[in-house]
């Protein structure tokens, strides 16, 4: 955790731990998880009323009382019905085979090519077709988005479960998803990534209505351009707000660190799109769109510096569209997603220069095969520039064990090119 991060820890927990070069080495710490239920408010589409009656939110104010006095800045998941404490910390390469799932996502084809004098109405008539709203009774509820033409919806794990869960126990949770149409049919759940927090829907009934979404490629992301989130706040269905893109690869922890496992594998860093668009409870799972229609990441979690104000602060974080649908694709094909493992520790340089400088080497990794060593100063990534060490942590989460990824680095003034193929992290841990 560094200083420009804003981060807060907690007196009374340890320190942080050495920064590690993907984030999986370094496992945050965690304030108690707490509970939220929302105050009663009638849905706004008369066709999709929400399954029951929703509570007071005085049981927030009551338990998160303590996180306030000690003066802690939380992430929050933004589903409605759970809200879990984080700790603030702080491209691509997808080699995707679609022949194991049958798979066909649409990626880079524009559904708005002129915006016009208001974008954010022709990305919203483009867009809120293709986001649905996800409920699972006694938990809560988020959103999703139509992953596919085959009734796939993707959406955040932790708007599913509020623990890690084998494949019976997917299956048996009950998922109703109500469409833009306002139409409520049943869904089952095809698999969960709490590494990721990425889970995939598929619908019990053939939904005609419901559009594939169009995704856009993550190295397109651009800090400053518009960015609209759409999905159901508190359950308010197909609600629209804009902002801006505000920084990409911020780092964050995993959906699986906030459930006890701060020292497993399940516990990752994972990259994510900053924004400033405004996510509330309920927008989990929704999409975050660019001016042409294109989903560049699932809305996932909102920053907020105290847990009296559960919702938006103007710092949200969305996972990249490139991770949605890598983690997707290999939950349909009951895949293994796994975490890429670098095997180096690394810093970023005081005196001005891009780059992460690394300070050691693991013995027989990825890094050290492809003849990295200490001292050595990485610069690009697939080319892109690396302006810190958090923009090579970012760029190995979104990869998975097995992608292969081209390093240049500077030894002793001296530009150098590797390329290394990325561990598994599971099984440098286990």
């Amino acid at each position: 955790m560094t200083e420009d991060e804003g981060a807060v820890r907690h007196p009374s927990m340890p320190p942080p731990l050495p920064e590690a070069e993907d984030g999986t080495g370094a496992a945050p710490t965690h304030p108690e998880e707490f509970e939220f239920s929302l105050p009663d408010a009638p849905s706004h589409d008369a066709g999709a009323p929400l399954p029951e009656p929703v509570a007071p939110v005085d049981p927030v104010v009551r338990r998160g009382a303590r996180l306030v006095a000690a003066g802690m800045v939380v992430l929050v998941l933004v589903s409605v019905g759970v809200g879990v404490g984080w700790l603030l910390r702080s491209g691509t390469g997808s080699d995707l085979d679609h022949s194991a799932t049958g798979l066909t996502v649409v990626v880079g084809e524009a559904p708005v090519t002129d915006p016009g004098d208001e974008p954010v109405v022709a990305i919203a008539e483009a867009v809120t077709p293709s986001v649905v709203l996800v409920i699972v009774p006694e938990l809560g509820q988020g959103s999703g988005i139509a992953l596919d033409g085959e009734g796939h919806v993707v959406t955040n794990a932790h708007v599913l479960i509020d623990e890690a869960a084998t494949a019976e126990e997917l299956a048996a949770i009950e998922v109703r998803v109500v469409l833009p149409s306002g139409r409520q049919i049943a869904a089952t759940v095809i698999g969960a990534d709490i590494r990721r927090d990425v889970a995939v829907l598929a619908l019990q009934e053939a939904a005609p209505e419901l559009a594939p979404a169009t995704f856009a490629p993550s190295d397109e992301v651009r800090v400053g351009q518009l960015a609209v989130a759409v999905g159901s706040p508190f359950g308010l269905t197909q609600t629209v707000t804009s902002g801006i893109v505000s920084a990409i690869g911020r780092v964050v922890p995993s959906f699986g660190c906030n459930l006890g496992r701060g020292q497993s594998v399940d516990c990752a860093g994972v990259a994510t799109i900053q924004t400033d668009a405004p996510i509330n409870p309920g927008n989990s799972g929704g999409p975050l769109v660019d001016r042409s229609g294109r989903i560049i990441g699932m809305n996932t979690s909102i920053r907020t510096n105290n847990s009296f104000d559960v919702s938006n602060a103007g710092v949200g974080f969305a996972l990249p569209s490139d991770t949605v649908i890598i983690v997707a694709e290999r939950l349909l094909a009951g895949e293994p997603v796994g975490t890429a493992w670098l095997g180096i520790v690394g810093v970023s340089t005081t005196d001005g220069r891009p780059g992460a400088r690394i300070e050691a080497v693991e013995p027989g990794s990825p890094a050290d095969v492809a003849g990295l060593e200490t001292g050595d100063l990485i610069v690009t990534s697939d080319g892109r520039p690396l302006v810190a060490m958090d923009a090579l942590r970012a760029d190995i989460q979104l990869r998975l064990p097995g992608m292969t990824v081209e390093l240049q680095f500077e030894r002793d003034g001296v530009l150098r090119t590797t390329e290394v193929e990325l561990g598994s992290w599971d099984d440098f841990v286990g």
